[in-house]
């Protein structure tokens, strides 16, 4: 071996950890940075997409029917069972209320 080869290695031996703790720091930010990267590359597109299909309202009122008929449309029959289940506790309270008097 020539003497560079082993100067250049008891110079390893002698910073090891400290050598060790360079390549933990430099893999940490290496990993960090491509995190971003890949953020950047495939959030913002995605977030970007999931904003424009948020439907815009120009007035309240819109809005307020636009909710209406969603809940009316997709939960129509829970709606109903909701209603019923009311008005059958409402009779209810008001037998109790009759047979306590």
């Amino acid at each position: 071996m020539s003497q560079a080869k082993v100067d250049q290695r008891k110079y390893q031996k002698k910073h090891r950890k400290e050598i060790e703790r360079k390549k933990k720091i430099s893999t940490a930010i290496k990993c960090i940075v491509a995190a971003l990267i890949l953020g950047v590359f495939i959030g913002i597109p995605a977030g970007l997409s999931i904003y424009k299909s948020i439907p815009r309202y120009v007035g309240d009122s819109s809005l307020e029917s636009f909710v209406k008929t969603y809940f009316t449309d997709t939960y129509s029959e829970d709606l109903k069972a909701l209603e019923e289940r009311l008005t059958t506790s409402k009779e209810n309270a008001a037998q109790a209320a009759t047979t306590q008097e």
